[in-house]
């Protein structure tokens, strides 16, 4: 790396590339810092290069291992479809990249390139034993993963971990309950709707948003007490499809999955006896839905993301907004709606990819969210498609807890978040 910039590759030219290379133009000023956007990667050609046109992009390729070869970027980010992150991860380690950026979620089952069936609980040890590679290849190369779930950095959850840093000196701070929303109408992308693509519905591809701040925040209650992530214990869940049996007429509105589920419970049973649910679903009428909800042994924290009533506006007429999307997904500006300025910092986008800059620049710096909250967001998710199975019966996450040592470099360091409420 050059001491004035910064090479960062993205792998994916659909919603989440799109947003990425947007957000490295926002990221804070770094003291004359470039950073160069010296490559993208898409398995069709013709698309990484009407990519790179659109987004200023050096270089467009077909192969993400001849991209990260050649370019030897310092940040490299996997915003492809699912059934890519573990292998890319694996090249990108193994072409000696120093941050990797994996998009949600951390795997699929590795059985689905195979063509093989299998039911939920041998998934779910496949899957871990496949992600255990990942992260070890990771680890045998020296690179930084930050698992890039974009809830745990909202500036919510950072003001969180400020309350509870301060709640701690008064012997406060315990996170009693959780709850988390992600919803809309169902994904645009093509692979959503193939398991062998997407590895799942709206747990794997819903839930696991709120579920990532909900594991965040108990991992740093633990560090902040006892110098130990507090981490879950058992899963009981529900994955169903719904609009697939209703009258064709109720899914005018949505785009109704054929293959997978369209509607996650998910109920957490943490170590330390606390519990916390999570819902996600393709079924929110009204676009995007994401909240937080905490109570402590001395509060109630509300994150009302999106929607939330900081703003208001009514239009008469749709096409008086032109191009401009208030916030995602909202399927119509007409009437009222709470617009969503700056969304991209809201949801968290912004604060994510500037971790990622700041572990590149900094060798010390390690992620946030890294393979700590990959490892245990995994099995959550693999052992929830288990219980829904096996009519959501409580599945024990003993196994995996123990099978898996994470140091300091693969946990928070809440010291390190930043801060963003100010001081008396």
């Amino acid at each position: 790396m050059s001491q004035d910039t910064l090479k960062v590759t993205i792998n994916g030219t659909g919603f989440a590339g799109n947003y990425t290379a947007q957000v490295y133009g926002m990221i804070p000023h770094k003291n004359g810092l470039q950073i160069e956007l010296a490559g993208v990667c898409s398995g069709h050609l013709e698309n990484a290069e009407k990519f790179a046109q659109k987004h200023g992009i050096s270089k467009a390729y077909e192969n993400h291992r001849e991209m990260v070869h050649t370019i030897q970027p310092d940040i490299d980010n996997i915003a492809c479809a699912n059934y890519a992150h573990g292998p890319y991860v694996i090249e990108a380690a193994e072409a000696g990249v120093n941050v990797i950026v994996l998009e949600k979620p951390p795997v699929v089952w590795p059985g689905y390139p195979e063509g093989r069936e299998a039911d939920a609980e041998t998934k779910k040890r496949e899957s871990m034993e496949f992600l255990a590679t990942v992260l070890d290849t990771v680890k045998k190369h020296g690179a930084k993963l930050l698992y890039a779930e974009d809830f745990v950095y909202f500036d919510g959850v950072k003001g969180m971990v400020e309350f509870l840093t301060q709640a701690q000196k008064i012997n406060k701070g315990k996170i009693l309950y959780q709850r988390g929303i992600c919803a809309h109408q169902g994904s645009h992308a093509p692979a959503y709707d193939t398991p062998s693509l997407s590895g799942g519905g709206a747990l794997f591809n819903k839930a696991c948003h709120p579920l990532g701040p909900i594991l965040y925040l108990k991992q740093v209650e633990g560090i902040l007490t006892n110098g130990k992530p507090i981490r879950p214990q058992k899963v009981s869940a529900v994955a169903l499809q719904i609009l697939k049996y209703q009258p064709e007429s109720s899914g005018e509105h949505f785009r109704v999955m054929q293959n997978v589920d369209d509607f996650a419970r998910i109920t957490i049973c943490f170590e330390d006896q606390t519990v916390a649910e999570v819902l996600g679903y393709d079924l929110s009428i009204s676009g995007i839905k994401n909240e937080l909800y905490l109570i402590t042994d001395c509060a109630q924290y509300d994150i009302r993301i999106n929607p939330n009533n900081a703003n208001e506006i009514f239009l008469p007429l749709e096409n008086a907004s032109g191009d401009i999307l208030f916030r995602e997904k909202l399927p119509t500006s007409q009437g009222t709606s709470f617009p969503q300025p700056n969304q991209f910092h809201a949801h968290g986008y912004v604060n994510e990819m500037n971790d990622a800059v700041d572990c590149a620049l900094d060798p010390d710096r390690y992620p946030q969210s890294g393979p700590l909250m990959a490892w245990d967001t995994m099995a959550v998710l693999m052992a929830s498609y288990e219980s829904s199975d096996k009519n959501a019966v409580f599945i024990d996450l003993t196994e995996y807890l123990e099978a898996r040592t994470f140091d300091n470099t693969e946990i928070p360091n809440p010291e390190k978040f930043g801060t963003v409420f100010q001081k008396r």
